[in-house]
This record gives C-alpha cells, structure tokens and sequence, in this order.
C-alpha cells in the first residue's frame, strides 16, 4: 500500500511540474475554478431568498451539502477523475499497451495517469460554504461527529470512483470511449442535490443501483443531524460492493482488450 502512496506522490509532482510550465494558465484555471463555485453558492442564496426548505433542506443544510459537494469534484479531479477522462485517448493511442507490462496495477497507474491540481481550487469555496452553513447548526459541539463524516465521505469517493471506472470500460470496445466523460459528468451534477428529492423508482435507483445517496448526502446529514446509524452502515457496505464490482468489470475488460498499436 505504501508502495502506491510513493507512485501517486511521483504521479503528482510530475503533473504539477507540468502545470508549472505554463503558470499563468495554471492560476487562470485555479481562478476560473473559483469563479465557478462561487457562481454555485449565489444561485443557492437566490433560490432560498424564495424558500424555506426544499424536502426538509433548510438554506445552512444545503449549503454544508453543497460544499461537501464541491470537495468530492475536488477530490475526484485530485485522484482520479483526470486518469479515467483520458482513458480513451490512452487506449486509442494504443499507450494502454505501455501501462500493461508496467510492473504496478494497471486500474491504478490508468487512474492516476493525470491529475488535474487546479481543480484542488474548488475546495477552498467548498471549506468555506460547509463552515458558513454550519453556523446555522449545533454541530460545532459535536466534535466527535467529524471523523464519521470523513469515513462516509471516502465511502461515497470509492462509489463515485468505481461508477466513473464501470463506464470507461466501454473504451475498450468503441472508440467513442469519451461519449461516457459527459455522462459521468451528469452523475457527479445529480449527486449535488439532496436525494431526499427524489420520490418513488427514481429514489430507488439513486440509492441502490446508483447509489448518489452515499457521495455526498450522507456527509451531510452527519454534519447537520439529519443521519441515521443504517445510512452509515450503508455507506460503508455500498463502497465496498462497488469496489468489488468495478474491479471485477474492469479485470474483465482488460482480459478481452485487443492491442491498438498492433
């Protein structure tokens, strides 16, 4: 394990150095990043200057949700997002076969490929919107509270991730491979909302099938008293289940990938 902590520290300074290259590029998008999530916390404040609650979400639950949010786009771009994003152009460009006689894992050396650092941005506003919401709550006397919602917020990373990795196994049987970039784009846009929203099927298949309920939801009933025991125990059991299931696709796909460069 500490092996692969080593490779990503490598992975990390490589993609940085390249970010450094063009610095002026690299502070715009940390700029333009910024910018954006900034813009997400206006609309907020404006849709709730006309509201009281949206299905029990109060203006400060909301905003701890959004910002919980915001750290898990960060997250992913940080850890794995930018890898799988260009999972496509590595198998097109027939660099996939490269990786294959690397002597680390090849899921872990096609996640880590590229970091986007820039993105990291977003979780400064995200820090910022949790703690502004939390003013409006007693969580602050909680303190035992904030380890639980670390654990749950990595649980749902780990179901984010494996979802994002199932979709780009199709890279290896198209070459429209970076069609499911834009669909796993939408996914991580549902997971912003509250899935208590969501009614009937459509709440069934956000918590079971694709399981939003546990990317960003979760996290942020703990920190606004809204969480229950069995969530938790959820959150946990549908991170490692997704694991097992995205390894297993994933060792599937690789098994029947035919060479590009050959």
């Amino acid at each position: 394990m500490l092996k692969y902590f080593r490779l990503y520290k490598i992975f990390f300074k490589i993609n940085f150095m390249k970010d450094m290259t063009y610095r002026g590029n690299f502070f715009f998008g940390c700029t333009l990043t910024i910018f954006e999530s900034v813009i997400s916390f206006l609309i907020i404040t404006i849709i709730y200057s006309h509201i009281r609650s949206i299905s029990g979400w109060s203006y400060e639950d909301t905003l701890v949700l959004t910002g919980i949010n915001m750290l898990s786009i960060s997250f992913g771009w940080l850890f794995y997002r930018g890898g799988l994003s260009d999972l496509d152009r590595v198998v097109n460009r027939g660099d996939f076969d490269w990786m294959l006689v690397k002597p680390i894992d090849t899921q872990f050396l096609s996640t880590v490929n590229r970091i986007d650092i820039e993105d990291g941005s977003r979780s400064l506003v995200g820090f910022a919107i949790i703690v502004y919401g939390m003013t409006g709550t007693k969580l602050f006397d909680v303190w035992y509270l904030f380890p639980l919602c670390i654990i749950t917020f990595l649980c749902g990373q780990v179901v984010l991730y494996a979802v994002f990795l199932i979709f780009k196994t199709v890279t290896f049987k198209s070459i429209q491979g970076w069609a499911t970039n834009g669909i796993a784009h939408r996914f991580q846009q549902l997971a912003q909302y509250p899935t208590d929203i969501y009614k009937g099927i459509v709440r069934v298949i956000y918590t079971y099938m694709l399981p939003l309920i546990f990317v960003a939801t979760v996290p942020a009933k703990i920190l606004t008293g809204k969480f229950t025991w069995q969530l938790c125990a959820g959150s946990l059991i549908a991170a490692i289940l997704s694991f097992i299931i995205s390894r297993t696709i994933w060792k599937f796909a690789v098994k029947k990938y035919s060479s590009a460069s050959s």
